[in-house]
């Protein structure tokens, strides 16, 4: 059986799904693969994709520390969450097969302030309000220097 090693995210997607491949390969996250066993592969990064002439799809991937990860969601804590068995050992190869999914878990920053929970409408617009004009400002020059 001969194996092809794949190191570019643009040839990865020919075998993984879009997010996957651009996402994942040669880029440095926090990720999850929930595998068919129900527990979650922690993962850095996948460093490469090996194809077998047999169709088998194997990942070179990076691990990250186990343990749940912070501001998962509730529905998610119960997973046990596997990574480096020991610490220095961060390497690892996944059959794609046994992958389900894969998430990335970030913290979501909200863009809004407490008072802004809600959408103004059209009749709330105060029209007496006055805009401050920004050009109205005066601005402070710095003395030019003469020679």
């Amino acid at each position: 059986m001969t194996w092809t090693r794949i190191t570019d995210s643009e040839q990865a997607v020919e075998f993984l799904p879009v997010w996957f491949g651009t996402r994942m390969i040669g880029l440095r996250g926090k990720f999850g693969l929930l595998l068919t066993t129900g527990d979650v592969l922690r993962i850095t990064s996948v460093t490469a994709l090996h194809e077998s002439s047999a169709g088998a799809i194997l990942l070179d991937v990076l691990l990250d520390h186990p343990g749940v990860p912070d501001g998962v969601d509730l529905a998610w804590r119960t997973k046990h969450y596997l990574g480096a068995p020991v610490p220095g050992a961060t390497m690892a190869t996944v059959n794609l097969a046994h992958i389900v999914t894969a998430v990335e878990f970030v913290v979501a920053e909200v863009a809004e302030s407490p008072d802004d929970l809600s959408v103004i409408s059209p009749d709330e617009i105060q029209p007496d309000a006055a805009i401050p004009d920004p050009l109205a400002e005066t601005l402070e020059r710095r003395p030019q220097e003469t020679a």
